[in-house]
């Protein structure tokens, strides 16, 4: 499959609660003024569901699209183009979002093998993104 066939602009299990947690900063100021001159892919996959959510950020522009997670080779960067990944149980990332677990235990995670990330300096951003959420 190539990437056209493979992304689905309305989004779908996990990709849809994730649309519907981040597009809001659309309406942020704060987000725009920080993220106007950024171009980025993240790929946040929950490995115990069946859709990972593509989030785009696009010169101040949050979009959120749904990818099949099966097989995994739909989500190689080769096909998908991501500049960060991350791979956790949605449990773990529900955690995260609601700020019920650290920036610690998810290192402990990754370290235990729970969480898998590439492209880490980059992830950073997405971190950026998720405390403008919580404010």
């Amino acid at each position: 499959m190539n990437k056209n066939e493979l992304i689905n602009p309305e989004a779908r299990g996990f990709a849809g609660l994730i649309k519907n947690i981040m597009e809001p900063l659309n309406e942020n100021r704060e987000f725009q003024k920080k993220f106007k001159n950024v171009k980025k892919k993240y790929l946040i996959n929950a490995s115990n569901l069946n859709h990972a959510a593509l989030v785009t950020i696009n010169e101040g522009r949050l979009k959120v699209e749904s990818i099949p997670n099966k097989p995994k080779s739909n989500l190689k960067k080769k096909i998908i183009g991501w500049d960060g990944f991350i791979s956790m149980d949605s449990q773990i990332f529900l955690a995260l979002a609601m700020d019920r677990i650290s920036l610690l235990n998810i290192v402990s995670s990754w370290l235990l093998g729970k969480v898998k990330m590439k492209g880490i300096l980059k992830l950073l951003s997405l971190l950026k993104i998720f405390e403008l959420i919580k404010k």
